[in-house]
């Protein structure tokens, strides 16, 4: 009997194993309905993705939940250790990755959905840091960035960058205001909140971010009818304004970091309104205190003028915000915003003048081979180059260099016929020709093909027109054979 017994405990302790354990095996895999899909996501993502208490919580969490309600589906994210997760998607034993960021390299394993959420990856830093300002001053410096997370690609090809794995962001910050790490390179939005959590607050972030990115829901290459049942889901949350509503039930948990001069604000305000209080009440007591009242009269005057210029120094700040806006985060010439604006002004003043106006269209010849035979950091130092030598030629009062998007760059000419274009354009052909940027793929350097086009504005043209007819010729330089200046012959009405 006592052998009987003991056998049976031991089927009821397995018994009880099973109950405990089953549900969780496999947890991966779709159940037998076909109508589950399972998603990973890093554990360690507050406020996008982590895991409370056994419970997957976060603003991708909201978005693929909603997903799921679209399509039928019931999504369950399961948080777990992030190069744990991208190999069980690898290994078949999950559908996908919930916020994971496309690079080359995952570009092989992974099929991504369309854009999911904004990534702004940035550096931290300590507040009195003066020098570390981009990934060129990390060099032979301590940085300290999450395990199988997207900065790793940033950091690739940086051999004297001394890396360190995080696997606790309130240790990894400590570690930083200490000066046991140089930098932190992570997702803005996600190191705003640790800081304001932890409350650490001799730390800064570097701007602009070293790269803004969209995260996506990826899945293993090749499972193109998992992916387009997430997209087509996606689709439906973005267009009925659902992924909009969750945005902004998420944004008052986005924490924007308090700084010492946040404080430092609060502080002055709050001390002008107590003196505005003690001011109010001196004028109810001023004939029996007068000596009191004089008092407060100076120190509500020092207040004010402390005031008037915290006031400056924020329109400066503004001020400084809006150049930074017009400016593009790579190649530190005008973006597409600051011509938009530019080319708009130069038109009406040339249209009251009657003044030519001239466009140079330019785009890089074989960009895309040369990214992929020598990765986009490299691609990345020759956009810079090449927007070096175009902002060097087109220097004059009231010209503009512009990157247009992408490998495409524009330059506007003030005051200036097609001819005199022509020659401001093959400048610039020729200086980048003698860069000598080697593109082995093609066995060739890089080139440029470039586009003019030139008119004096009339009142029955439309401004686009102008645009189109340097975009036509730009076409048409690359379609006789690249590396060539080709100008429009622009009949006015």
């Amino acid at each position: 009997m006592r052998s009987i017994s003991k056998q049976n405990k031991i089927c009821i302790f397995i018994v009880i194993i099973l109950i405990f354990f089953l549900p969780f095996s496999g947890f991966g895999m779709n159940d037998d309905t076909g109508n589950t899909l399972i998603l990973l996501g890093n554990e360690t993502l507050p406020p996008i993705v982590y895991n409370d208490n056994g419970i997957a919580k976060g603003v991708a969490v909201d978005i693929a939940n909603a997903i799921g309600d679209r399509i039928g589906y019931e999504v369950k994210v399961v948080t777990v250790n992030w190069e744990q997760a991208q190999k069980m998607v690898l290994d078949g034993d999950a559908d996908g990755l919930l916020h994971i960021n496309p690079c080359p390299e995952r570009n092989e394993i992974y099929d991504f959905s369309s854009p999911l959420l904004k990534s702004d990856f940035s550096m931290f830093v300590q507040s009195d840091n003066r020098t570390l300002r981009s990934i060129d001053d990390l060099r032979g410096k301590s940085v300290g960035i999450e395990a199988g997370g997207y900065p790793n690609t940033l950091l690739q090809g940086y051999e004297t960058i001394d890396i360190e794995i995080i696997n606790d962001w309130e240790a990894s910050f400590k570690a930083l205001s200490n000066g046991d790490l140089d930098a932190i390179i992570m997702d803005r939005w996600i190191g705003e909140y640790e800081l304001a959590n932890s409350r650490i607050s001799d730390i800064k972030i570097v701007d602009p971010p070293i790269e803004t990115q969209y995260s996506r829901i990826a899945v293993r290459k090749g499972n193109l009818e998992t992916l387009a049942l997430i997209n087509s889901g996606l689709k439906e949350i973005t267009e009925d304004g659902t992924i909009n509503k969750i945005m902004e039930q998420w944004q008052g948990k986005r924490v924007i970091y308090v700084t010492e001069d946040y404080f430092q604000t609060f502080y002055l305000r709050s001390a002008s309104l107590i003196l505005l209080l003690v001011a109010l009440i001196a004028i109810y007591f001023v004939s029996k205190y007068r000596k009191l009242s004089k008092k407060l009269e100076i120190s509500v005057k020092k207040r004010t003028e402390e005031l008037h210029h915290a006031n400056e120094m924020l329109k400066a700040a503004n001020l400084k915000l809006e150049r930074i806006s017009m400016i593009d985060g790579l190649t530190s010439i005008e973006n597409r915003r600051a011509f938009d604006i530019a080319y708009n002004r130069a038109w009406k003043m040339c249209l009251r003048e009657r003044m030519p106006l001239a466009l140079i269209m330019i785009d890089i010849d074989n960009f895309k081979i040369f990214n992929d035979t020598y990765g986009h950091l490299s691609g990345d130092q020759t956009l810079i180059k090449i927007a070096e030598v175009i902002k060097g030629i087109a220097k004059r009062p009231g010209d503009l260099a512009a990157r247009y998007g992408g490998e495409e760059f524009v330059v506007l000419l003030m005051n200036t016929t097609a001819e005199g274009a022509i020659i401001i354009a093959e400048k610039i052909r020729r200086k980048i020709e003698e860069l000598e940027i080697e593109n082995r793929e093609i066995k060739s350097v890089i080139t440029v093909s470039l586009g003019v086009a030139s008119a004096v504005p009339e009142k029955e043209m439309v401004p686009n027109e102008l645009i189109d007819a340097a975009d036509k010729a730009l076409y048409k330089a690359k379609k006789e054979g690249r590396n060539k200046v080709i100008v429009w012959e622009y009949h006015q009405k």
